[in-house]
């Protein structure tokens, strides 16, 4: 049950925002769901449905876009924990897109941060 904890490869911090994770592929496949950690890699998120590794995504954050890959999708209680590796950041203009990305730019310096005017 806790395979995916064995491979991880950077220190997890505690998140706790509202994301909506869609597949890339198959927009029909889009569900909410709360984040709850950030690591240098990636976004862990528990979701009401799984998606299948490998899937290209879209995580809508406010008026932030992230763009990643499933890593995981593994049941746990009556959620998925999912985890994307993140490849891509739109940063919105809001207040909650400046957290963001303060908490991105500290937790995944290697990942390019992009500013849009989505909000």
């Amino acid at each position: 049950m806790k395979a995916h904890m064995d491979r991880r490869n950077h220190q997890r911090r505690p998140a706790g925002f509202q994301v909506r994770v869609t597949e890339l592929a198959v927009p029909e496949l889009s569900a909410s769901g709360q984040a709850i950690d950030i690591s240098e890699s990636g976004i862990g998120v528990y979701l009401p449905l799984p998606f299948t590794p490998g899937s290209p995504v879209r995580l809508n954050i406010n008026d932030s876009v992230l763009f990643g890959f499933i890593a995981y999708s593994t049941p746990e209680r009556s959620f998925f924990r999912t985890g994307i590796e993140v490849v891509q950041v739109l940063v919105g203009n809001s207040d909650i897109a400046q957290l963001l990305k303060t908490a991105l730019e500290e937790r995944m310096p290697n990942v390019q941060l992009e500013y849009s005017n989505l909000g």
